[in-house]
């Protein structure tokens, strides 16, 4: 499969971000352009998202680590710190899982390492309406990622986004993703990463509770939970940027 990716940036130390559902690289542009000066920066599009591809291997979690070691292998990258929004911080766990020598710190952005009742249900509700059309999954996610006010004073740009992803969204790779987070489960397995883990989490979020939160934070033995106000699901809205900006700066 060819997959789809930015690798730019100065200074001694790697960052690699890693995006959510039915999303792209271009969820992390901002903080790229602030953080490329300082950093070697890696964003790219997870498999059968935007410009990367589905290819015909069976979708796993464990098939999308290992895309991203496969591009450590590429790019010659010895040791990185991960970031990861959602399904990828999902894909930052796994991988450190699988490939902790590859691993400096990692940063969980809206992640859980188990699913409960109301995420499961939300799974539920997102595979239904994907299946009827993406601009039916996309109405249906934004009122569960980000806040009412935000949504109002973006309305008309996020109908414009919506729209431009109709056209390229690929269907089967949102249904596979939502099928493998809905089966994901590795909280046994978090007391092996000794990694330095920051996880943030916004206290409105509707997807993931602030019970999974804490599940992680209390089984990764070297982590820290920090919680924003008046935040969804999706953290980088813009009264959240310069103070995520600084909480990476300052921890890796």
């Amino acid at each position: 499969m060819e997959v789809n990716y930015i690798f730019e940036g100065s200074g001694d130390k790697t960052i690699v971000f890693i995006h959510g559902l039915a999303d792209s690289l271009e969820y992390w542009m901002g903080l790229y352009s602030m953080l490329k000066n300082e950093y070697k920066i890696l964003l790219y599009d997870v498999r059968g998202h935007c410009n990367s591809s589905l290819g015909e291997n069976e979708f796993t979690m464990d098939l999308l680590a290992e895309d991203l070691h496969n591009l450590f292998l590429k790019l010659n990258i010895e040791k990185a710190s991960l970031v990861g929004l959602s399904l990828g911080g999902n894909i930052a766990l796994t991988f450190t899982l699988k490939y902790s020598e590859f691993v400096d710190k990692i940063i969980l952005m809206s992640s859980y390492s188990e699913n409960d009742d109301n995420l499961t249900s939300k799974l539920i509700e997102f595979k239904n309406t994907i299946n009827i059309s993406y601009e039916v999954f996309f109405d249906n996610m934004v009122k569960y990622v980000i806040p009412q006010e935000v949504y109002d004073e973006n309305r008309e740009v996020l109908e414009v986004v919506k729209n431009m992803k109709a056209e390229t969204a690929n269907i089967k790779a949102i249904e596979n993703g939502i099928d493998v987070v809905i089966n994901f489960n590795i909280t046994d397995q978090l007391s092996k990463i000794e990694n330095k883990t920051l996880i943030l989490y916004g206290i409105d979020d509707d997807i993931v509770s602030l019970n999974l939160a804490q599940v992680l934070n209390n089984n990764i033995k070297n982590s820290e939970l920090i919680i924003f106000d008046n935040t969804k699901h999706n953290l980088l809205i813009e009264n959240n940027i310069s103070k995520i900006l600084k909480l990476i700066k300052e921890f890796i």
